[in-house]
């Protein structure tokens, strides 16, 4: 049997805001199994983000533990943690954080780069990729080239092409209209059920929530079924 992708047990995140501590996730327990895409629900300000942070090891919990593809995490120093989120973890934000200066091929093919493929090769596997998104006709745009849409699927090569076990999206559809939503998010899904990568996914649209396997709302600091 396959480890799972994620794994939260207890976990706790603090924050100090003058005097006071606000707790914002208070014992958070939840398994994302591979393959298996997880709606995360939840009013802004509920702390979604911050779970996705923790769960992604850019942040570490105060308490609990964060298993990411059956390997403990919880007490990794900075240098572990950092190579467990760019072996194992995808990220996809609400906004894509492209880079400017590098074209759609180069941007997709960047965590590749940073694992020391050789360049020829890892902008073929990215030119693959972003082929099966409908973007290899795009492939030497540079992002103020791309249109939104085009833009976030371009994101979305970015966090799968390394092929990782877990992939944390934020809210991914959340600057685009109807059209441009619906489209990156039927190839985000299309995408990680045909890697076998288990997903969750922060979102406050109802209609696609549904869509995926299982809805969770984040409320008071818990989890709980939708």
């Amino acid at each position: 049997m396959s480890e799972d992708a994620l794994r939260l047990e207890g976990v706790i995140r603090t924050f100090r805001q003058g005097g006071e501590e606000l707790q914002i996730l208070r014992g958070v327990d939840l398994v994302v199994q591979p393959g298996e895409i997880v709606a995360l629900l939840g009013p802004s300000g509920s702390g979604k983000s911050t779970l996705l942070h923790t769960a992604g090891l850019l942040e570490a919990a105060d308490g609990g533990r964060v298993l990411v593809a059956g390997e403990d995490c919880s007490r990794l120093g900075d240098a572990a943690r950092t190579l467990i989120r760019r072996r194992r973890i995808g990220f996809v934000y609400q906004y894509h954080h492209l880079l400017p200066e590098f074209s759609a091929v180069e941007n997709a093919a960047m965590p590749l780069l940073i694992q020391g493929l050789a360049r020829s090769k890892a902008k073929a596997q990215a030119a693959q990729v972003l082929e099966t998104l409908g973007l290899g006709h795009r492939l030497t745009h540079r992002p103020a080239r791309l249109s939104g849409g085009e833009q976030q699927r371009v994101a979305i090569a970015r966090a799968v092409i390394a092929q990782p076990q877990l992939l944390l999206a934020d809210e991914p559809t959340g600057n685009l209209d109807e059209r441009n939503a619906e489209a990156a998010f039927q190839e985000l899904l299309r995408l990680v059920r045909h890697a076998g990568i288990g997903a969750l996914i922060a979102t406050h649209n109802l209609a696609l929530a549904q869509r995926m396997d299982r809805v969770v709302t984040l409320h008071e600091g818990r989890l709980q079924p939708a």
